[in-house]
């Protein structure tokens, strides 16, 4: 039997009692109701002692009853698993003379806005009338108004939490038997019973002898006696309240669909992780594998999120190893146990497992890559089982640049088949324009070929990806190389001088292919990296659009430090080349500045096109630059003012996403960033077409997402509040500085800490999309709810 907590307010018994006869062969709920009474108790703390599983009854009823809302935020702080469940509220409407059923809900801004001017009206309205109430009710009334008072003021964060968490309706709940209760629990064998009873036929009892003498009782002690039946027969034996029955096969008959209960279980487990509560999604399959053992994804799933998690490779290897002692043939079971072994080092292992998947599944997604890439690293006397698995990888329908230039390295060196070696780079190429060592590795084999312009051409691509090639070898190698001899010369040396010329350019490129096997070596055994280490941002290309202030600016700083080059967008010349200047002498970074509005369509269009080659391969986009503009009330607002936000906020971004991302669909790589607001995630008065443009840039960020993630391109958003450091306030009181200072009485963000958060997500593997950052203040807690008591307790250390 199971035990829930099952909560509410008086008023929603009827429902409570349904739910109650519903469940009661295999649920025990034990309730805690509370009702409005002023001196009644606070369902908070009636369910603080609480350790069982908690349902709430969400009604119109609830939400406006103090003694449900007050301290709310406590029913839902993860101390136990609690699930809101928005049942129908029900009201008499006295001039038609029915009952108004409404399904309750906080699906959007504007349902959650209700219940929150609710309790400020409520108050408001208390404390108009305070003196004369007082007077009345003496001591009891200010018991009232400070309950009043304090659920007012935690009423939005409590209707937020609940908007934003796992809930149901009251119809999704009761869908199919129950199911969402029993996956809420974590216990589906349960589920499977209670489904089993509740479809059971009757039993046909009408062959009786006498039974029609029985009269009016019989149907009763029928329906009883049925009952009793289908209980024996149909159902497991009696179950302990917290493991349930052992699900082995001697003891359970094999249930119907296990298969769809499995994919339940792994896909609530996965959306929990989405959420960021891991542990819960592993608790989830750690119950799912036990109570279905013989379901081998479940083992799966567990052993990969173990991985992905917690950093217990000892643990998921244990699970994984022992599901391929059931399936040895386990694909992903194989791949992950290798993946596994790689990262600890145990590199035969992992080529045992990839090599028995490969047997099994030899085209398994990234396996030929990954196998062909540990055995060039670690096994370099198979260099030629490593080189049929890369080739095997550059058949693939969706081959990386990476497969190509891996492949072309071997055929380039043990394999010796050099001519081959430069068509497969020149493909590499083709699909990674970006890739800076497959440029360095065909500038080295066509200067050995003797094609000495394009070699220099190849070399000068790649010192502009990554500057760790610009060496004083290399300049001399190349630079020197087609000014000290012409192509035939390279084959027949004629005069002293001309054969010195040619010893020195061969030692040259001796020494330049010693280079690359050194790195290759460094690349293949971890070890410290020197402090001359390219930086992370090397050979990449960051475009940033209102670069001459604030976030823009702050950015810039933030990945100029981590080495990335940067094209820089803004009206101000003058402010760009300043910037310019100082990320020069700071960091060494190369820039390339464009002084044009964002509103410029065609100018933009063109500026875009007309970039010079070694900048026109851009792989992030920040769209920045915008702005608010005037504290107007919709029927007073400025045209001009809402023409200006809707230019620049929505068709600026726009523009720019148009004039870049064909490139990076082109290359099947790339990223953008939208600079959103929580000003797009709620609304505020007098905040009204600001509030509209970023919401629109919250949905363009999740509809350019669902276009271009078959393109392997990222996108997200940073949403922050409240932001100093920046001109935001200046502008939007039209210069007048002394109503743009808003933030003297409290610490908001600082345009830093928003560029943190932009360089966190860049720098992220390409495997990992972070798609919506929201920021705030620690003092802020909405775009209303400002905590002013001052800044010394939370000012940055510097102030």
């Amino acid at each position: 039997m199971l035990t829930i907590t099952l909560a509410y307010t008086s008023e929603n018994q009827s429902t409570a009692h349904r739910l109650t006869g519903d469940l009661s062969s295999h649920v025990n709920f034990e309730h805690v109701v509370v009702g409005k009474a002023n001196e009644g108790p606070v369902l908070a703390d009636l369910l603080e002692p609480v350790e069982t599983p908690v349902l709430v009854l969400i009604s119109d009823d609830f939400l406006t009853n103090p003694n449900c809302m007050l301290r709310g935020r406590k029913i839902f702080d993860g101390q136990r698993e609690t699930l809101p469940v928005f049942i129908r509220s029900h009201s008499y409407d006295a001039a038609a003379d029915e009952v108004i059923s409404r399904q309750t809900s906080l699906a959007n801004q504007a349902e959650v806005m209700h219940y929150v001017n609710h309790w400020q009206d409520r108050y408001i309205d208390l404390r108009r009338e305070a003196e004369e109430l007082t007077a009345q009710g003496g001591e009891s009334f200010k018991q009232y108004l400070k309950k009043i008072r304090e659920t007012s003021t935690q009423a939005e964060e409590l209707l937020h939490s609940l908007k934003d968490s796992w809930s149901l309706t009251e119809a999704q709940f009761a869908a199919n038997h129950y199911h969402q209760l029993f996956i809420f629990a974590e216990r589906p064998a349960l589920w499977e019973e209670f489904k089993t009873f509740e479809e059971a036929p009757p039993i046909d009892v009408s062959d009786i002898p006498g039974l029609s003498m029985l009269g009016a009782g019989a149907p009763v002690q029928g329906e009883v006696e049925e009952q009793s039946l289908v209980s024996e027969a149909q159902t497991p034996p009696p179950m302990d309240d917290n493991d349930g029955p052992e699900p082995t096969k001697e003891k359970v008959a094999p249930m119907q669909g296990m298969d769809d209960q499995a994919g339940i279980w792994i896909e609530r487990a996965w959306a929990l992780f989405d959420d960021g509560d891991a542990a819960s999604g592993l608790e989830l399959l750690n119950a799912g594998r036990e109570a279905l053992p013989d379901q081998l994804s479940l083992h799966y799933h567990y052993a990969l999120l173990l991985a992905t998690t917690t950093g217990e490779a000892t643990a998921a290897q244990r699970e994984i190893e022992a599901l391929l002692d059931k399936s040895p043939d386990h694909p992903d079971a194989l791949f992950l146990n290798g993946e596994l072994h790689e990262a600890g080092g145990r590199y035969q292992k992992a080529r045992d497992n990839w090599e028995n998947l490969s047997d099994v599944e030899p085209f398994y997604p990234d396996l030929n890559y990954r196998l062909g890439v540990l055995l060039a690293d670690h096994f370099p006397e198979d260099y030629l089982d490593a080189a049929a698995y890369l080739r095997r990888a550059t058949k693939a329908k969706e081959a990386s640049g990476d497969a190509f230039y891996r492949y072309a390295v071997l055929l380039a060196g043990p394999v010796e088949r050099r001519k081959k070696a430069i068509k497969q780079l020149k493909k590499a190429i083709e699909i990674s324009p970006a890739h800076a060592a497959a440029h360095y590795q065909l500038a080295v084999l066509l200067h050995g070929q003797g094609e000495l312009v394009a070699a220099q051409n190849a070399f000068k691509t790649a010192v502009g990806l990554d500057r760790a090639y610009d060496t004083p070898v290399n300049r001399q190698a190349f630079a020197s190389a087609p000014a000290a001899v012409e192509m035939s010369e390279v084959v027949v040396a004629g005069t002293p001088a001309e054969e010195d010329a040619l010893a020195s350019l061969k030692k040259s490129i001796a020494d330049l292919e010693a280079m690359i096997k050194d790195r290759d070596a460094a690349a293949a055994e971890p070890s410290p990296a020197p402090a001359s280490s390219p930086k992370i941002g090397s050979g990449k290309t960051v475009f940033i659009s209102g670069a001459t202030a604030g976030i823009g600016r702050a950015t810039a700083r933030a990945l100029a430090e981590d080495g990335y080059r940067l094209i820089l967008l803004g009206r101000r010349r003058e402010r760009l080349s300043e910037l310019e200047a100082e990320l020069h002498e700071k960091h060494g970074v190369e820039t390339y500045l464009l002084s044009i509005d964002v509103r410029d369509r065609d100018g933009l269009t063109a500026a875009i096109a007309s970039l010079p080659e070694a900048w026109s391969t851009i792989d992030v986009l920040i769209n920045n630059a915008g702005k608010a503009k005037g504290v107007d009330p919709i029927h007073e607002g400025s045209l001009d003012h809402w023409d200006e936000m809707i230019d620049v906020n929505l068709k600026g971004l726009l523009y720019l996403t148009r004039a870049i991302t064909p490139g990076m669909v082109a290359r099947k790589s790339g990223m953008v960033i939208n600079v959103a607001s929580t000003a797009g995630k709620e609304v505020y008065p007098n905040g009204n077409v600001y509030c509209a443009t970023k919401h629109g840039v919250d949905a363009l960020t999740r509809a350019m997402r669902l276009d271009l993630v078959k393109h392997g391109i990222r996108i997200g958003q940073v949403a922050p509040a409240m932001v100093e450091e920046t001109e935001f306030s200046l502008v939007r009181y039209d210069g007048d500085a002394e109503r743009a200072k808003i933030y003297g009485d409290f610490q908001p963000l600082r345009s830093p800490d928003v560029a943190e958060s932009i360089r966190f997500m860049i720098n992220q593997p390409l495997h990992v999309n972070i798609l919506d950052i929201v920021l705030q203040g620690t003092q802020q807690a909405s775009s209303t709810v400002v905590d002013r008591s001052g800044r010394e307790r939370f000012a940055p250390e510097e102030e």
